[in-house]
């Protein structure tokens, strides 16, 4: 049984990793191109140096190793899911969307390079977060798994399925329609699910693939991961409310001002807390087959965040 001490130092050794392999990714070319190409590439760097939980790249890597791999045999879909939720920021943040002029401290990409740049730097995000997954590659030689099509396969339908129209994009067109009004609580959730569950349980189903899964069982994760994410986006919507600017990095108040139909649309703060907490309790009973200490903690991480 891993102790608390020994999940932090994993945690922390691998966010090292993943910071490290990200970096890598976009910088793998000398800045030899056209000074427009050279913007594009600042513009990624830029949001992918923003730091961030990389919750989405763990708890892929604690999947890997829950169902039998190496943890850091799914590195390089922890690092498509990464690449994924950093062109989904760049595209929340713009105008169009949520108009938001702070992330993670800093200011939004679309106010340091512009909007055009800002949207071609979401745009080339995603397409490298398909390129990263399908290479396999990795920086660290020793970090590599087994070059099993098959697996790869598997985890790339997971990731174009969680992220289009009937995912997260299709979320974020929810979302916007929903804006000033009061839908149906059962819509909301269905939203929430989709805007920010079904990537978290992409995650869980591409470290799961990678880590040698069979189809059923990284199914039964990813559905496990979209419920368990569907409270990752109750607890953004109490921190939205209740959250303190300066440790979130990022505006607070904002869904009340731009009239978002959150969760706490729907059920009052009390509820929404209660719900957030039995989501995840679910969760990990659901995954307590798997015996991973790793995967418990990170899902239970979920409740109480301040960020």
């Amino acid at each position: 049984m891993a102790n608390s001490r020994n999940l932090l130092g994993w945690k922390a050794q691998r966010i090292a990793d993943i910071n490290e392999e990200l970096k890598s990714a976009i910088l793998v070319q000398p800045y030899v191109e056209p000074d427009e190409i050279v913007r594009l590439l600042k513009a990624m760097h830029y949001v992918i140096d923003g730091g961030g939980k990389r919750f989405r790249a763990l708890i892929a890597l604690a999947c890997a190793e829950a169902v039998g791999g190496k943890d850091y045999w799914a590195m390089p879909g922890a690092l498509a899911v990464e690449l994924i939720h950093a062109y989904s920021l760049i595209h929340d943040d713009l105008p169009a969307l949520d108009d938001d002029e702070l992330r993670r401290g800093r200011p939004t990409c679309h106010l340091v390079f512009g909007e055009a740049t800002a949207i071609l730097a979401g745009d080339a995000l995603q397409s490298l977060a398909f390129e990263t997954l399908a290479n396999g590659q990795v920086s660290k030689k020793e970090m590599a798994g087994p070059d099993d099509p098959k697996r790869k396969n598997q985890a790339l339908v997971f990731l174009a399925q969680a992220i289009g129209a009937v995912g997260m994009a299709g979320g974020q067109a929810m979302d916007l329609a929903f804006e000033g009004s009061v839908p149906d609580f059962d819509d909301v959730l269905n939203m929430e699910i989709r805007k920010t569950g079904c990537l978290i349980g992409a995650s869980m189903a591409i470290g799961a693939s990678l880590g040698g899964a069979d189809k059923e069982t990284a199914e039964s994760l990813n559905q496990i991961g979209q419920h368990a994410g569907l409270a990752f986006q109750i607890t953004d919507d109490l921190l939205n409310q209740t959250g303190d600017p300066e440790i979130m990095g990022k505006n607070v108040g904002t869904d009340e001002k731009k009239r978002k139909a959150t969760a706490l649309v729907v059920m009052d703060q009390d509820k929404a807390a209660y719900l957030a907490r039995k989501l995840i309790k679910k969760a990990i009973h659901d995954t307590a087959e798997f015996n991973s200490a790793k995967l418990s903690w990170l899902l239970g991480s979920i409740i109480g965040r301040t960020r």
